[in-house]
């Protein structure tokens, strides 16, 4: 025997008064809340817009007191390397100081941002210092040489004289 289900009526298929309501309600909150965000966002881009840029002598202050402080390992670890170590003390020295604290130079002077007008001398530099160091990774026992000459000859010259001051 079969049960016989009874037809839907309109009114049965429509949510009732408050239910809709409800929904209409929390539509209408998803889109408050969506426009709040888009609206945060380019007040957020505004007040980003309108930060003045670093200029050339802040970035160089700023830069050589990030490379001073950096290099205060670098020479502690230089000071092993002039007794003599083997090749693989080398490669660890030069794994576990010098790597480390010029990558992290190099993140944070570029952090500071650009100069306006400035950019392309700014990249240059950086782009010479990430190279040197690659140089350094792939032949640690390059650390006794002027591997970071390429680097130090632009610098220099620009004014951050207490990066690869040795070079």
């Amino acid at each position: 025997m079969r049960l016989s289900r009874p037809e839907p009526t309109v009114t049965s298929r429509r949510p009732s008064p408050p239910a809709r309501l409800r929904r209409l309600g929390v539509a209408g909150v998803l889109i408050a809340a969506l426009g709040a965000a888009g609206c945060g966002s380019s007040t957020k881009s505004t007040r980003t817009a309108t930060v003045p840029a670093i200029t050339k002598a802040e970035l160089v202050a700023k830069a050589n007191a990030i490379c001073t402080s950096g290099n205060g390992p670098i020479l502690a670890a230089g000071a092993k390397l002039a007794g003599h170590p083997s090749s693989a003390q080398v490669v660890a020295i030069v794994q576990n100081t010098y790597l480390p604290s010029i990558e992290a130079q190099i993140r944070a002077i570029t952090a500071l941002g650009v100069p306006p007008g400035e950019q392309s001398q700014i990249t240059k530099m950086l782009d010479l210092a990430r190279a040197d160091l690659n140089k350094l990774k792939s032949n640690p026992a390059l650390v006794g040489t002027d591997v970071f000459g390429g680097f130090a000859r632009v610098a220099h010259p620009y004014g951050l004289t207490a990066c690869a001051p040795t070079s």
